[in-house]
């Protein structure tokens, strides 16, 4: 039982550095096809800038990168860059951005809430919001689960400990809609046999929304 535990921490280790690069990719053509292209972008949570190429290539005038990490802010390429916590409000005026960006943020939040309404607050009428997150009910949640895989207190933490909450498909376009968006495009993403799949089930390991205020 050890040597197959084992042998599945080591698969689900490489699974999950192969699945990350093919999720930004595909991510990265979701936004192209949903996502309004141009004004001003919000990446909340944006580490080192992994998706500037993305905005830029869409034609943003500008860009500005939220983040806690201040060493990844330094080499991030935004057009203005943002040490916050975003567990706190925005230091944003109101309707002042295009579209926010919040990829695989919300899970790691306590004030996830709080948060969503403060990204409502600073879109612009017509604004849109592109959120992803883990999805607790997809098939490779559900293999974790069955070898008691990132269990804590009973729940699945979404392949990472530092989650505060983890969502189904269902769950997370509910919060927005109570928030007061209107969802625009929803899919999830998995790999199968290595090729990435968007579809609008709920077996995908991420979640992708595109709402709009």
């Amino acid at each position: 039982m050890n040597r197959i535990y084992a042998l599945y921490k080591n698969f689900r280790h490489q699974y999950t550095l192969f699945y990350t690069r093919r999720r930004v990719k595909a991510t990265k053509q979701f936004i192209k096809a949903h996502v309004m292209t141009d004004g001003t972008i919000l990446d909340c949570g944006a580490r080192q800038g992994s998706f500037n190429n993305v905005f830029r290539e869409l034609k943003y005038e500008k860009i500005i990168a939220a983040d806690l990490d201040t060493q990844a802010l330094e080499v991030n390429t935004a057009d203005k860059k943002v040490s916050l916590d975003l567990e706190e409000k925005l230091p944003f005026p109101e309707e002042f951005c295009d579209c926010v960006f919040a990829a695989e943020i919300i899970e790691h939040l306590e004030n996830r809430r709080e948060f969503l309404m403060e990204l409502f607050r600073v879109l612009k009428p017509s604004g849109n919001l592109l959120l992803t997150t883990p999805n607790k009910r997809s098939l490779i949640a559900y293999f974790d689960r069955l070898i008691g895989r990132f269990i804590e207190n009973g729940k699945w933490n979404g392949h990472d400990f530092n989650h505060r909450y983890v969502y189904a498909f269902d769950e997370i376009r509910d919060l927005l809609r109570k928030v007061g968006f209107k969802i625009v495009a929803s899919e999830s993403f998995y790999l199968f046999y290595g090729l990435p799949i968007r579809t609008k089930t709920s077996l995908g390991m991420c979640t992708w929304i595109m709402a709009r205020k």
